[in-house]
């Protein structure tokens, strides 16, 4: 076994280890292996009791909100596999810093990542999101249509015949409806 972006290896109880947890929680979930070097070799830890209740104390008072992990004692009570589930209140911080992954690597997220997790959290994508200042027209569509099939009107009928005006779906269902027929429509058009 090797280390992969859901799978971390742990010579020792630091708290490094604390960077994984937030990865692991903020994306798929992982595990965490302590007393394994980072090469897979078992090194064992000196007291697996003490152990146990060190990354219990080390992740409740250290990662908001709590994430959701189990420990499990391994290789004859030498190891301790930490499993770490992916979380549904995201972002998951350590000293206050959410952290992605990498390959194998932990990294601290930047900004934008940030914003996503917080967006995911909350059940909303950046596509979901309203835009201030902006006003939607059919301007460009309409100049195309009068200049490719010398369509007199422009208004809400045409609009309904192009499958373009829908006032039973809810908003976003909506907009991506119109988006893509008026790709279709400008591919024909051009």
């Amino acid at each position: 076994m090797r280390e992969t972006r859901t799978i971390e290896f742990k010579e020792m109880i630091t708290n490094t280890f604390l960077k994984t947890v937030s990865v692991f929680s903020n994306y798929d979930g992982g595990e965490i292996f302590l007393g394994i070097d980072d090469n897979g070799n078992i090194k064992g830890l000196p007291d697996i009791k003490q152990a146990c209740l060190d990354i219990e104390n080390k992740i409740n008072d250290s990662i908001t909100p709590q994430p959701d992990y189990t420990l499990e004692l391994q290789n004859n009570d030498r190891t301790i596999k930490l499993t770490v589930k992916s979380g549904f209140q995201k972002p998951y911080l350590y000293k206050s810093k959410a952290y992605k992954r990498n390959d194998t690597a932990t990294i601290e997220a930047d900004t934008l990542e940030l914003s996503r997790l917080i967006l995911e959290g909350k059940n909303i994508r950046f596509e979901e999101l309203p835009c201030k200042d902006q006003e939607l027209t059919f301007d460009t569509l309409c100049q195309k249509l009068k200049e490719y099939i010398q369509l007199e009107t422009f208004n809400q009928d045409t609009l309904k015949t192009l499958n373009l005006y829908y006032i039973t779906a809810p908003p976003d269902i909506t907009m991506r409806l119109v988006f893509w027929r008026i790709k279709i429509i400008f591919r024909e058009l051009i």
